[in-house]
């Protein structure tokens, strides 16, 4: 192996070489990572076999354990999406709350729809919804946008089973049900918050003007007469969840969870209940030749979200083999034992997507690097400061950004005041729920 100094400045030279690749090159970021762990691996003094054998069994080992219910949760959601589950969902929601709450109706709505199914889906199928109903309302545009926003990204970024949040036990080491508990102890209460925020804030900087370019969707869309009932397009999400739980709690009470509830609770066993429910709501509304397109469609986005996922694995793990993480901490003089390894996370997570823009990318990455450091801080709350990092600032390398933008009709800079702005306060407060937790627990 290599000195510490070394070793420290590789992890820098190796991120600097897959950014280079991913925003200038435009090369795939999955074959980008896989590159900066070759590198990584080959500079410090792994050896050039160690390095390939290192890259494989991150990828593998992570893809064990995680591939198999992101698949089922991508089709979990694309079902929902296009049996009109998801819209039941948020026009039930914002129908039985005061106009005023209207906002955080949206947020719950987004944050619902997208626990599992990716950002720009949740988005993709609640706007027409949305534009909709502030049509109806005297609600500001950018309110109703970047409430939905909020309510997306922080379900995506914090709550399994979307690919981030599901990869973190993994590459941190730390049970499911802790991530899952802590992601919506913080996710919640941080879009809440930041629906709060955001609403006030967005009003003093709106120029509808400047801001919009032209709002699409001129009639409210009646989609809802064959849509499943509200609580049967909410048991495919919450099924999964409450089985993970109670191996959490069963672990809490017993000590030892049953093989049953260890079973049930499994993250391949509770996503194939979750999907095997998603099948009948949507065979309730739709043909099973439907059926067959809607499940092979799921699958190409779920390609690319595990070669991604994957490939961030195997960077996290040839990190872990060089020993380089504890070698950064001992270059830059800090104490793992703190709260400095969750700003370090958040750090790395923030600059990741502001440089290449993926989320996605940013979260892995960060996740991975902090990985290797030794430190009594609990893992959930390392976890969640990376991935607020990850969120943090979204802009026109994103494609987030441009969904947002294109879809609700604004232009660059109505979409830097509603997506990059709420996604912006948003991590804040994951971050600060991220320092309570590294504290609390």
């Amino acid at each position: 192996m290599v000195g510490t100094t070394l070793l420290a400045a590789n992890i820098g030279i190796a991120v600097a070489l897959t950014l280079l690749l991913i925003i200038y090159l435009d090369l795939d970021p999955a074959v980008s990572l896989i590159i900066g762990s070759l590198y990584m691996g080959i500079a410090s003094g792994l050896g050039m076999n160690d390095t390939v054998s290192a890259i494989g069994s991150g990828f593998g080992g992570l893809m064990g354990d995680i591939g198999i219910p992101i698949i089922f949760g991508i089709m979990i959601g694309m079902l929902l999406a296009q049996c009109g589950g998801a819209r039941k969902i948020a026009v039930t929601l914002t129908n039985a709350v005061p106009k005023r709450y209207i906002p955080y109706a949206l947020a719950l709505s987004g944050a619902i729809v997208a626990i599992p199914v990716f950002f720009d889906v949740a988005f993709l199928v609640l706007a027409p919804m949305v534009i909709a109903l502030w049509r109806e309302t005297d609600f500001e545009f950018p309110v109703v946008i970047g409430s939905l926003v909020i309510g997306a990204a922080g379900a995506h970024t914090f709550v399994p089973p979307t690919p981030n949040p599901l990869a973190a036990p993994e590459i941190i080491g730390f049970p499911l049900g802790q991530m899952m508990i802590a992601g919506l102890a913080v996710g919640i209460p941080a879009v809440v918050v930041a629906t709060a925020v955001f609403i006030r804030v967005v009003r003093w900087l709106w120029d509808a003007d400047e801001d919009i370019d032209e709002i699409p969707f001129e009639e409210a869309e009646d989609e809802l007469a064959r849509s499943p009932s509200f609580l049967a397009s909410l048991l495919p999400i919450l099924a999964p969840i409450a089985l993970i739980l109670l191996t959490t709690a069963s672990e809490a009470i017993t000590g030892t969870p049953s093989a049953l509830v260890q079973f049930l609770g499994s993250r391949i066993v509770a996503m194939l209940t979750g999907l095997l429910i998603a099948i009948g709501v949507f065979l309730s509304t739709a043909s099973r030749e439907e059926l067959s397109d809607t499940l092979s469609e799921a699958t190409r986005p779920a390609g690319l979200v595990l070669a991604i996922t994957g490939a961030g694995g195997a960077f996290g793990y040839v990190i872990q083999e060089t020993e380089a993480a504890m070698a950064l901490v001992d270059t830059i003089g800090v104490s793992a034992d703190g709260l400095v390894i969750v700003f370090l996370a958040f750090f790395i997570g923030m600059v990741m997507r502001v440089a290449q823009g993926s989320g996605t990318v940013a979260g892995i990455t960060a996740m991975t690097i902090v990985a290797g450091i030794e430190t009594s801080v609990t893992g959930s709350a390392i976890a969640l400061a990376a991935l607020s990092g990850g969120m943090s600032i979204g802009h026109i390398n994103d494609s987030g950004f441009w969904v947002v933008t294109e879809l609700a009709g604004l232009n660059v800079t109505g979409g830097l005041k509603t997506y990059t702005l709420g996604e912006a306060i948003l991590s804040a407060f994951g971050l600060v729920g991220a320092v309570i937790i590294a504290i609390v627990v």
